[in-house]
């Protein structure tokens, strides 16, 4: 495996359903410092500004219909408790398919994340694994090598969600997500198993916004390399991801590798304290892969910045 190649981490866990509401604002966030109080998360639909007073950056104009929660990064961060939908809602729709998120958008997600794969013909598409078999029932159908014309003769599947009986959804390019939602929602972007030497690709579709690094944040497991560094160097933020069984087993292993990204994520499940040793970093932790509503509370109790949440129906109820 080259060395800058991104090992497989572990699998990203599916959860069984999702979570939010209660945002705990710690007095002094000190170690033992009680928690005062909550809030909703994602409030509800921000205010439209008054007549003739312009929208401010990073804020979502909505369409006709459409909910406006969506945020770009500079004011992402400045959201307690914001919100980031896995896959388009994961654990809900067809993963990466523009029905999910649509309907992520809608329910009021803030960011979308989103997995790529590149076909033999160099298109860019949401996928989180090097085949189709998982996500469309194929036989060793390998992304990079077939055609998006190939690929596009395939469906996603809803086997993996809550209502596997739903409608199969196509598989989705890059450039229309951010074509859709780039101007209005941060999008945590992840090569996954693309070799590094097509980096310089991915940039630059990135960089058919005028803002990219006020859109994109480059994401990936905690040990990858090339991609944030690089990212970094063209001043995107990056996130990198961890488990706190990981953390326990390997004690060396956020020292070695925190230092590549600006945003830290630990998995929902990680003990409390996990969650104090990535917050004692001072960089904003994010929660992976919240299901519930349950699991949002505790993850949030335990000074998550962020969630991001395959169960948005549930996370996001009002």
């Amino acid at each position: 495996m080259p060395e800058d190649q991104q090992p497989s981490p572990p699998d990203e866990r599916r959860p069984t359903r999702r979570t939010l509401v209660a945002f705990v604002v710690g007095a002094g966030v000190v170690a033992g410092a009680g928690a005062l109080a909550t809030q909703l998360l994602g409030g509800g639909p921000q205010k439209a500004p008054a007549s003739g007073t312009p929208t401010p950056r990073g804020t979502a104009t909505a369409t006709a219909g459409e909910r406006t929660d969506g945020l770009l990064v500079e004011r992402l961060v400045q959201r307690p408790g914001f919100t980031v939908a896995h896959r388009g809602g994961s654990l809900d729709w067809p993963e990466m398919s523009m029905e999910g998120y649509r309907q992520s958008v809608q329910l009021g997600a803030n960011a979308l994340e989103i997995s790529l794969a590149r076909t033999s013909d160099g298109v860019w598409f949401g996928l989180h694994d090097a085949t189709l078999d998982r996500t469309s029932g194929t036989s060793g159908f390998v992304a990079a090598q077939h055609t998006w014309a190939e690929v596009q003769a395939h469906r996603i599947t809803a086997a993996e969600t809550n209502d596997p009986q739903q409608p199969p959804q196509p598989y989705l390019r890059f450039e229309d997500l951010v074509s859709a939602y780039g101007r209005t929602h941060t999008i945590f972007v992840d090569p996954k198993v693309v070799p590094t030497d097509h980096l310089g690709e991915l940039f630059a579709l990135m960089s058919a916004l005028p803002d990219p690094t006020g859109t994109f944040v480059a994401k990936g497991y905690c040990t990858a390399q090339a991609w944030p560094v690089d990212a970094a160097a063209r001043g995107y933020r990056t996130w990198g991801y961890y488990y706190g069984s990981e953390l326990a087993a390997d004690p060396g292993m956020l020292a070695a590798t925190q230092a590549r990204w600006s945003w830290l994520g630990l998995d929902y499940e990680a003990t409390a304290d996990a969650w104090r040793t990535l917050n004692a970093t001072g960089k904003p932790v994010l929660a992976h892969i919240v299901p519930s509503r349950a699991e949002a509370d505790r993850a949030l109790s335990l000074g998550a910045a962020g969630l991001v949440v395959s169960g948005v129906r549930e996370v996001l109820a009002r």
